[in-house]
């Protein structure tokens, strides 16, 4: 019995917290960081200012949890996007068109990884820096496992103009007004083609 009353409390934990969480990334994605405060987090969460504290210690702390949170799902959507593509540039293709279609269709998430979060602060510049190295990385490692010598440089250059391609050009869509904006799958597909060209002969 008493098992069953922990892991009751710490399903209703977890719910706290992932309701504080979500209330943080409505408005640090609609206010940015330095327009959102914690009690304006605990006013959109519903809940007491001691069930914030309970769970982090300041702004930038929960602004962390967000990155991390945000880092965690992109690698889902990547890791789903390219498993069933046996060739290893079609894992790259399928994966960069994944993440801008999550992104786009995430625009508070995305306004808070590529707008809101660069050189914010030391230690959220080290996260935000971090999350994309590991992508750099995970897309390095699938070139280098292709068999293909048709690659026009470098892994590990190739790798940091794809990732970094990607993000430019979704930050600038997330900055069109959305009008204006051409289909997000549109711009997807076009950013995938436009890497894999420019990387092989």
């Amino acid at each position: 019995m008493t098992y069953r009353k922990s892991a009751a409390m710490e399903a209703r934990k977890d719910a706290r917290r992932k309701s504080i969480l979500d209330a943080a990334i409505r408005l640090f994605g609609s206010c940015g960081y330095y327009g959102t405060t914690v009690p304006m987090i605990v006013a959109e969460a519903k809940c007491a200012i001691g069930s914030f504290y309970a769970h982090f210690r300041n702004k930038e702390d929960i602004f962390v949890a967000v990155l991390e949170l945000f880092s965690q799902n992109m690698a889902k959507v990547i890791d789903e996007a390219r498993a069933p593509q046996p060739d290893p540039l079609q894992k790259i293709s399928c994966a960069v068109e994944a993440l801008f279609l999550y992104l786009a269709e995430n625009p508070r998430e995305a306004r808070i990884l590529i707008v809101e979060s660069p050189g914010l602060t030391p230690k959220l510049e080290q996260v935000r820096r971090t999350i994309i190295r590991y992508q750099t990385e995970q897309c390095c490692y699938i070139l280098k496992s292709s068999q293909k010598t048709s690659l026009t440089m470098d892994p590990a250059l190739a790798a940091q103009c794809i990732v970094g391609a990607t993000f430019e050009v979704l930050y600038r869509w997330l900055e069109q007004d959305p009008v204006d904006r051409p289909p997000a799958l549109e711009m997807a597909r076009a950013v995938a083609d436009y890497n894999m060209r420019a990387i092989c002969h």
